[in-house]
């Protein structure tokens, strides 16, 4: 039997913890490239790893980097950003100097790193709890096939997954946007639901 679905407060509340840790995900990219980064309405889906990706990427390459996390929730977290805002970021990290490919994807890995860092602690202080983000893997082409492996490695027992998270646009310096997701399985969804009262 599928757990029952979130009531509005429910909803509500994610769509705040999505804000939240997004909010700090973006305060730190911003640090990143030097500019400011700004944040769409969060969002927050219940969905499935064949219906997911239609639901949350588009149709074009893309990278992709996900993290796993540690600590009481189950999950993980994915920066996306179109190919060529991908390059974008790269460039900006790299502060526009030549490198070689390997050197700009592991400053693009790392700043997901701090990206998700900030995000978990956000999330963590408003829980108590202790989050951290895994390794990050970097993935690049069509973005629908690495959103499905990300959904289909959280999905576990009956119901959908819960994503949480909103798109980001930075301006000057550097332009560029994409989403953050924080992709939670459906138990560590209620324990969250829980630990904040509801």
């Amino acid at each position: 039997m599928s757990p029952p679905l979130p009531s509005d407060a429910q909803l509500d509340a994610l769509r705040e913890v999505a804000n939240i840790g997004c909010g700090h995900g973006a305060n730190a990219l911003a640090r990143l490239v030097g500019g400011r980064v700004d944040l769409s309405v969060p969002l927050v889906r219940l969905t499935s790893a064949q219906d997911g990706p239609a639901l949350l990427g588009g149709d074009g390459p893309a990278v992709v980097v996900r993290l796993g996390m540690t600590g009481e929730l189950r999950g993980a977290l994915v920066l996306l950003l179109p190919a060529r805002d991908g390059d974008a970021l790269e460039s900006a990290l790299v502060r526009g100097q030549p490198a070689a490919p390997e050197e700009r994807e592991s400053a693009l890995a790392e700043a997901a790193n701090i990206i998700a860092s900030a995000c978990l602690s956000a999330i963590g202080r408003l829980t108590g709890w202790r989050l951290l983000p895994t390794v990050p893997r970097l993935e690049r082409g069509p973005v629908r096939p690495a959103l499905a492996g990300v959904l289909g490695e959280v999905e576990s027992g009956p119901g959908p997954v819960v994503v949480l998270g909103a798109d980001f646009t930075a301006t000057a310096p550097t332009a560029l946007g994409g989403r953050m997701l924080l992709v939670l399985e459906r138990g560590s969804a209620q324990a969250l639901l829980s630990r904040l009262g509801l």
